[in-house]
């Protein structure tokens, strides 16, 4: 099971993680772009190479490993910071630029351009203070075993001692109490993705409207009743853009969303399920969810175009070496 875990995730954490670092490094190299919604984007860069990372440990949660309390602790609450801070983030990103087109004319003056540092604290604390609640005694460590793991690793090793009490078997049941799941998966996480849905669509009806007010100017200053060119540019290009955010939620959202609930049925119903179906939708719906700021950013030609121009000069590079060599 570890081993078809590594095989899935580590290319997608891989490819996360180098990502991530090219956009950060176009933000860092354009003094342009050193501005407050940037640093914002930034925060959530960071918080979403941390999540890629920490993806190859998250589906490891749902195995039974023979663990210590503190180890179990610190392999359960850490990938689960990560996860918060990463989605804490992403929410605040999306507030950031939804207050840009809703109200443009106290844009400048919101607080979270006045307040930095206080934004950020907010950002990441929360989901250290929630994480670290199994740290604190809220979990089920205390309570009997029910997924011993010596006993299932005797069956096979019949020569191992069971008879050592310095490891026990760590589960995510142990560190997490089902309440806690409950409060985690429908007080914090699904109303965060219900509100990015939200305040997208907002945006989206909101350029539809304006879009609107434009053609009907055009029209009256042109003084005709049919769409012109333009008009049907600018429509066309209203309609790619629709289709991409479509495509965007079903592609990263979807697969996290169908995730999480067949978990929380399988905790509700008791039932054991099958550890590669687990695996598989784990690394999907996570990694799926963690594309979500690299397609922001690989969106935006500025955070690329470092990236582009040092590729191409080496690319230049390479051509003007390969032309030296055959000249000779």
């Amino acid at each position: 099971m570890e081993n078809l875990i590594y095989i899935i995730t580590v290319p997608l954490s891989t490819s996360i993680i180098l990502a991530n670092l090219v956009i950060i490094l176009g933000i860092s190299c354009n003094r342009q772009l050193h501005n407050t919604p940037n640093y914002f984007f930034l925060s959530l860069l960071v918080a979403d190479m941390c999540t890629g990372v920490a993806l190859p440990f998250i589906p490891l949660m749902g195995l039974n490993r023979e663990l210590s309390f503190s180890s179990c602790l610190v392999a359960h609450i850490f990938p689960n910071f990560l996860f918060l801070a990463f989605l804490s983030n992403l929410v605040m990103v999306h507030y950031e630029r939804y207050i840009c087109i809703v109200d443009p004319l106290h844009y400048s003056s919101l607080w979270m351009h006045r307040n930095f540092s206080l934004a950020l604290l907010i950002v990441w604390t929360p989901p250290l203070l929630f994480a670290s609640l199994p740290a604190f005694g809220w979990n089920n460590w205390s309570a009997p075993d029910w997924n011993n793991c010596c006993e299932s690793t005797q069956k096979l090793l019949p020569l191992l001692n069971c008879s050592s009490n310095l490891t026990s078997c760590c589960s995510y049941r142990r560190v997490f109490p089902n309440a806690f799941i409950y409060s985690e998966v429908y007080g914090l996480v699904l109303p965060a993705i219900l509100l990015i849905a939200g305040m997208t669509g907002r945006v989206l009806w909101i350029t539809r409207g304006q879009m609107k007010d434009i053609c009907r100017l055009h029209r009256a200053v042109e003084r005709g009743n049919q769409a012109s060119d333009q008009e049907q540019r600018m429509n066309l290009r209203y309609t790619r853009c629709v289709v991409a955010v479509s495509l965007t939620f079903l592609a990263c959202w979807v697969p996290y969303l169908i995730y999480m609930h067949v978990c929380i049925a399988f905790l509700i119903s008791d039932t054991k399920r099958s550890a590669i179906t687990h695996i598989v939708l784990s690394c999907t719906g996570i990694g799926s969810m963690a594309v979500v700021p690299m397609v922001l950013g690989l969106a935006n030609k500025q955070y690329t175009e470092p990236a582009f121009k040092l590729v191409q000069k080496l690319r230049d590079r390479w051509r003007a070496r390969g032309s030296e060599e055959t000249s000779i």
